[in-house]
């Protein structure tokens, strides 16, 4: 009986016990739950707060785009007018008897090596032998050591000062700075004192005003040096040769090196991984021996999209060659905006995370040139007519997206659901079509069935244009000023001219003054980080920009 009565009570402790457990187990699945919950609820609330941060992101680069186009149009207008200012800006560096000749973009002498690197001036050079420096000085600079302030300067004996000059420019004139280096020995120590130099062109006549000067003239007006040389001569009573001031923008190449590469790594790591791309023609008319037969070579422009800070790079190469010239995309992952030339497949091929979106602009032109041959009330009983007012209405639909500033997202869907029809209908004419053969019908939907799926790439990217618009009219100031310059002295001169013309055009479409942020840049490139320098960089002084006025 004690037994029975003891395992009855055994038996009870265990049920008690196990009751216990599965009380606490339900407590602890409760809590669980209860903790899921509030993860649940918290994963919702990042959920909606991620959602939102996108949103407010798609908003602002759709604000950006809008006032990155509006800004683009106004460079638009005034680029129309470019090509006859520049020749007029030209006319009073020429006399009134001569010809604009056939000359240079760019003069440096075929002796100038691509990897040597600047001196300073020689001794005993010849430049301004014929140029009475000393009659055109307008203030004299003395430079002294920097002194302790246990040191009596009374005391001390000047024992030597060695004078030069230096050019400035102020706006529309120059001034001549004498600059008097003096040194000084104290009696007593026999110890001497000399001035340090904090200059950016050493020993130079040159200076970050006057180098800026030549540089605007040059290859923002279009002024050859050679004409730049006469009007130095004639009207400001400097003589300076366009050897000389050659040398002086390879030297500026040099110096502002840094700056041109990092504006190059900030184009490739762009917010929305969009790069437009085109490339031009260049005549170079000093070649190596092994490149002589060589007829063109070509200068490349990359650029930004409306939706990023707006970088425009230019680069030479010898050849057609782009996946030489443009090996830093080799680990670019983005997407290319440009025609249909086949070194593009060859740098997506180098680059699988390359893609390309090909230009819907060039594919129109090739069916409008089509019905300009024609009558004009023979072109609507056309197939090229048809495909014409398709891709017209793709374009009107792109005009309304921007206009109405949507964002990414809307956009994407609105293109879905507007733009497929009408492709659909497109790629039926396009593929189904049976032209006569070697027509030039033929050739133009052969050209567009070429490179059709990367013609539609922009369906899956909505900061993607469906044009390459952008880019061809970067390389456009290039073409004006090589239809005034014609050709390129050397390999060496072209390199720096592309570098030179990156860092000027990137500063005119950032709304800066050329001649005001080239002085700023080599007035401070060894004391400021890149960064607050590069044109696009909110730390410029406000005074470097320039106002447009809209009418």
């Amino acid at each position: 009986m004690n037994v029975e009565t003891s395992e009855n009570t055994n038996l009870k402790d265990l049920v008690e016990k196990l009751k216990l457990e599965i009380s606490s187990l339900k407590t602890e699945k409760d809590n669980l739950r209860l903790e899921n919950s509030k993860l649940t609820l918290e994963k919702d609330n990042l959920k909606l707060e991620n959602s939102n941060l996108t949103l407010e992101k798609e908003e602002l680069l759709a604000l950006i785009y809008d006032q990155e186009k509006a800004f683009n149009d106004l460079l638009k207008k005034s680029l129309t007018l470019k090509e006859k200012y520049n020749l007029h800006r030209t006319k009073p560096f020429v006399k009134k008897n001569e010809r604009i000749k056939e000359v240079v973009i760019n003069e440096v002498e075929e002796t100038i090596k691509k990897d040597r690197k600047p001196t300073g001036r020689k001794k005993g050079g010849t430049n301004f032998k014929n140029t009475n420096l000393e009659a055109l000085v307008t203030k004299i600079k003395y430079e002294d050591p920097i002194f302790s302030e246990d040191i009596n300067v009374s005391s001390l004996t000047l024992v030597s000062q060695k004078e030069r000059y230096v050019v400035e420019t102020i706006p529309a004139s120059i001034s001549i700075t004498k600059i008097i280096k003096r040194t000084y020995k104290c009696p007593k120590t026999n110890k001497f004192y000399y001035p340090l130099s904090n200059e950016v062109f050493p020993g130079s006549i040159l200076t970050p005003s006057f180098a800026s000067y030549i540089a605007y003239h040059k290859y923002e007006l279009g002024i050859p040096f050679h004409h730049l040389e006469s009007h130095l001569s004639n009207t400001l009573k400097m003589d300076i040769s366009k050897q000389l001031m050659s040398v002086w923008m390879k030297n500026i190449s040099y110096k502002l090196e840094p700056l041109f590469l990092k504006m190059k790594a900030d184009l490739k790591n762009n917010n929305v991984k969009v790069i437009h791309a085109d490339e031009t023609t260049l005549v170079v008319s000093k070649k190596p021996l092994e490149e002589i037969n060589r007829k063109y070579s070509y200068v490349y422009v990359f650029s930004t999209s409306f939706y990023d800070k707006p970088i425009n790079i230019y680069e030479f190469h010898e050849s057609r060659k782009i996946d030489q010239v443009s090996a830093w995309l080799n680990d670019y992952g983005g997407y290319l905006v440009c025609d249909d030339y086949k070194g593009y497949s060859k740098l997506k091929k180098n680059n699988p995370n390359i893609k390309l979106q090909r230009c819907f602009a060039h594919v129109r032109r090739k069916f409008t040139d089509l019905l300009k041959a024609l009558p004009e009330k023979e072109r609507p009983k056309t197939v090229s007519y048809e495909i014409v007012g398709l891709i017209n209405k793709l374009f009107h639909f792109e005009a309304l997206y921007k206009r109405e500033k949507l964002t990414a997202s809307v956009i994407k869907e609105n293109r879905n659901k507007e733009h497929l029809p009408i492709l659909n209908k497109l790629k039926e004419l396009i593929f189904n079509t049976a032209p006569s053969p070697n027509s030039l019908l033929e050739k133009a939907l052969n050209y567009t069935k070429n490179i059709w799926s990367e013609l539609i790439t922009y369906l899956d990217y909505p900061y993607l244009e469906i044009s390459n618009n952008l880019a061809e009219r970067a390389v456009k100031p290039f073409v004006i000023n090589r239809k005034v310059f014609m050709t390129s002295g050397s390999y060496a001169g072209a390199i720096y001219t592309t570098k030179l013309f990156s860092i000027i055009r990137t500063a005119l479409i950032n709304n800066l003054c050329v001649e005001k942020y080239l002085t700023y840049v080599l007035e401070n490139i060894d004391e400021l980080p890149i960064n607050e320098l590069l044109p696009y960089s909110d730390k410029l002084p406000k005074n470097l920009r320039v106002t447009i006025k809209v009418r």
